[in-house]
């Protein structure tokens, strides 16, 4: 088998590069849950996610392993589970020896760019430019708004792209839908906060609801810019929650409102105006990205190429081990079991219950062990991780950024 080095490590390719390879453009929408989308049933109208859906194929079962940005992000690129990265947040990068998506399309010839709007995934806290040539993660940071305004990378992200000769590979991450809600005119009073939630939960999910649709309205100028052969992928790292008594975050939750995401692919072999209702993760995005455009995937991916119609039968997805109390979920396409230490575990019937509202009294057989299977698969994997890198100094300014968006408490 050919191995390829990398700065970091090796790229280990199943299979021959297509002679035509595809360029590749893909979209994050962090914290955007998939429910609240008018192309998964959601009130928010979403004209240019319809569009790129009639285009290619609609995942409605996707699943997050990580309800964070740099770590969630990590898997989504590399197509390997959070626990192979270590603790990002606290190292400043990844521990993981295999390639990201940029290193292995940087290794067939491509121009490789980013594109960043949030402070968790600038290269200094996560260490995700990696293979990129450009790596555009640099603005003035505001406290009362930490984003960087999401037309500002649109449009950094299209001048890239249009400058392009030859095949690339554009990511462009959008942090508009992370709270503080702020979403700009008209956006901020589109939608009524009328609904079954408190009155002050329902104006804040408007406002969410608002960048929602800023968002769609973004992704056309973004879809304009390329052109019909390249490779378009859409989804998030994360939701957010609503419900629960857990509201405008994420990180402690694995309700499905947390890590049930879109998941929007077109390109190559992938069925135009196709819907996917079975389970996948956002592991297998990677593998399905590279299957599409014509690249050959790396050995130590674990998720697997959806061109065929491939499901997880389980999807493991846990909340930050180094930060208060740990969570473990399991999902099937019926079940979900979701273990907290100290605490009994809650479980429900997802195809009957999906809001997660009537807690099941025992254990179904298929989720029976299955806390045990997850850390066994993870121990597993121990033969392709990097050695721990070690923890650093957060400085003064960088806490103050985490404290504002609720990732560490009052200092």
């Amino acid at each position: 088998m050919r191995v390829v080095t990398t700065p970091t490590g090796t790229y280990e390719p199943l299979g021959e590069a297509s002679s035509d390879p595809r360029s590749i453009l893909l979209i994050s929408w962090d914290t955007v849950r998939a429910d609240r989308l008018g192309v998964y049933g959601g009130r928010v109208q979403t004209p240019n996610l319809n569009a790129l859906a009639a285009q290619g194929g609609v995942w409605t079962q996707a699943i997050s392993h990580f309800p964070e940005t740099a770590l969630s992000h990590w898997s989504i690129l590399t197509g390997v589970p959070p626990e192979l990265h270590g603790n990002v947040p606290g190292t400043g990068s990844s521990r993981y020896s295999g390639p990201t998506l940029a290193e292995i399309t940087k290794t067939h010839g491509y121009s490789t760019g980013a594109f960043i709007g949030g402070v968790t995934l600038t290269a200094s806290a996560s260490g995700l430019h990696r293979g990129f040539d450009v790596y555009d993660d640099q603005w003035e940071w505001q406290r009362t708004d930490m984003k960087r305004p999401g037309l500002d990378v649109v449009e950094n992200a299209i001048n890239w792209i249009s400058s392009q000769d030859g095949p690339y590979f554009a990511f462009v991450h959008l942090f508009d839908a992370h709270h503080p809600y702020s979403p700009p005119a008209p956006y901020n009073t589109m939608f009524e906060a009328n609904g079954p939630r408190a009155p002050d939960v329902e104006a804040q999910l408007a406002l969410y609801d608002g960048e929602l649709a800023y968002l769609d309205q973004l992704l056309g100028q973004l879809l304009e810019s390329v052109d019909n052969e390249t490779v378009v992928a859409l989804t998030s790292d994360h939701g957010e929650s609503f419900e629960h008594g857990y509201l405008y975050n994420h990180r402690e939750s694995l309700w499905d409102s947390t890590i049930r995401v879109p998941l929007l692919i077109r390109g190559g072999a992938l069925s135009a105006g196709s819907t996917h209702t079975q389970q996948v993760a956002v592991t297998d995005i990677l593998p399905t990205i590279l299957e599409v455009s014509g690249l050959p995937n790396d050995r130590k991916v674990q998720g697997t190429s959806l061109v065929n119609g491939h499901s997880q039968r389980r999807v493991y997805s846990t909340t930050d081990p180094w930060f208060g109390e740990r969570q473990l979920s399991v999902r099937t396409d019926t079940y979900k079991g979701i273990w907290r230490d100290g605490n009994d575990t809650l479980v429900y019937d997802i195809s009957s219950d999906p809001d997660e509202l009537s807690e099941l009294e025992a254990l179904p057989q298929t989720l029976i062990g299955a806390d045990n299977d997850y850390e066994r698969e993870i121990s597993a994997g121990s033969s392709i991780q990097r050695s721990e890198l070690p923890s650093r100094h957060i400085s003064p300014h960088r806490a103050q950024q985490l404290e504002a968006l609720g990732y560490i408490g009052e200092r």
